[in-house]
């Protein structure tokens, strides 16, 4: 029997902290020269990316392999907003996050975990001032996990099998049209 190896991660702990904070002031972006001013902001929203974690500890807390993890995790966001003529325009900003969580983290390894982190937000109520954008009301929600690549050993039987079309050509070779599409016998 053959066997088939593929790699994939594993998640072995995962955490999912929602906070909320009020009047966050975050900067607006790169105004493009082309708009006027004032600016008023439409949506804020979390672009669908991994986050970055910057400045991120583990520390044991015992022996079960409890250990807690703090980061502070940047979030980048797209502000779409529109200028004194209505024309509507977006920019690019983050808000960073700090986080103080409590997650398993497995012992020391040769091929070792990683810890990802993904975010979305909610924000209602702007105040735009130009450089600035102050969002009265934000509900952040971080998804912090642990993963090891993984590999699963499957067994396989052999190749699908494909039905044969009905085309024929009468100057093809028949030792050709006989041969296997894949190869047949131990394959590793």
């Amino acid at each position: 029997m053959n066997r088939v190896v593929i790699s994939v991660p594993r998640v072995l702990d995962s955490a999912l902290e929602v906070s909320h904070v009020t009047n966050l002031v975050i900067d607006t972006g790169t105004i493009p020269g082309t708009v006027t001013a004032p600016f008023t902001v439409q949506q804020i929203t979390a672009t669908p990316t991994e986050t970055q974690m910057l400045n991120l500890t583990t520390t044991p807390l015992g022996p079960n392999n409890c250990n807690r993890v703090t980061a502070d995790v940047v979030i980048p966001v797209t502000l779409s907003l529109t200028d004194a003529n209505g024309t509507a325009f977006q920019t690019h900003s983050t808000i960073t996050r700090p986080l103080d969580i409590v997650l398993y983290l497995p012992d020391a390894a040769a091929f070792p975990y990683t810890i990802t982190s993904e975010a979305t937000l909610e924000a209602t109520g702007f105040i735009n001032d130009g450089a600035t954008t102050t969002l009265r009301n934000v509900t952040f929600k971080i998804l912090v996990r642990v993963i090891a690549t993984t590999d699963l050993l499957i067994p396989a039987y052999g190749y699908a099998p494909i039905n044969r079309a009905q085309h024929y050509q009468q100057s093809a070779d028949n030792s050709f049209l006989n041969q296997p599409l894949f190869p047949i016998g131990k394959i590793y």
